[in-house]
């Protein structure tokens, strides 16, 4: 069945392009009809992967985390309504997953000390600039600041692992989703951002589906 895979992926990516061009025009309806598709469809390629291979720890909790971020896509992408808060619990119960799968082949080396000090500067202004914005939301940004980067580590540090396909896939997802990330917090908390949705979604689509393309990856290599 992994022979699908080439055909999911260029489905993926047409109504991905579809979805930021009607999101671009403010097509509203075309858009929350294609946004949560592109999260079904990245669904299917770890789906693909267990019917293939059989179960597998790190694929499922991959397909885990996938399930509740479409749940957070949908939240997130109505316009009319304010489901921050909501769409941001159930991104930090996916990160979590995505932690659990990262750190099963955890190791380390010194140059992971230069990442984690990287991390908390970066995270030191960040949070100041939160702190000053965010309100009340500033704990539950913290939280989810705290998962996601713990989440960015282990991809990352994958590559202690070696610089194959799987370990760049995966870091360059972490790295994708931080700027996806940003974004939407900035036009939530800081100032609003000029078609945002356009320009979250152009780093967080792929990063969801080099998370997806990892399970295949890393079970045929």
């Amino acid at each position: 069945m992994l022979n699908l895979l080439p055909i999911v992926v260029s489905f993926l990516i047409c109504i991905f392009l579809l979805r930021e061009f009607f999101a671009y025009r403010r097509l509203l309806f075309l858009k929350y009809l294609l946004t949560p598709l592109i999260t079904a469809t990245i669904l299917i390629i770890p789906v693909l992967s267990l019917s293939c291979n059989g179960f597998n720890l790190y694929t499922f909790l991959i397909f885990l985390s996938l399930l509740f971020a479409l749940i957070a896509d949908v939240l997130l992408m109505l316009e009319e309504y304010n489901y921050l808060k909501s769409g941001m619990i159930f991104f930090m119960l996916g990160h979590i997953f995505y932690v659990l799968a990262f750190s099963i082949s955890a190791s380390f080396m010194w140059w992971n000390l230069i990442l984690l000090g990287f991390i908390a500067v970066v995270n030191y202004f960040y949070l100041k600039l939160m702190k000053n914005h965010a309100g009340k939301m500033f704990i539950p940004v913290l939280i989810y600041v705290l998962i996601i980067d713990t989440m960015g580590y282990f991809a990352i540090t994958g590559l202690n692992n070696g610089f194959g396909l799987y370990e760049i896939s995966v870091a360059a997802g972490a790295v994708l989703f931080w700027i996806s990330d940003f974004i939407l917090s900035i036009n939530a908390f800081v100032r609003p951002i000029n078609k945002s949705t356009v320009w979250t979604w152009l780093f967080y689509a792929p990063a969801q589906m080099l998370f997806a393309i990892s399970t295949v990856i890393k079970i045929q290599g």
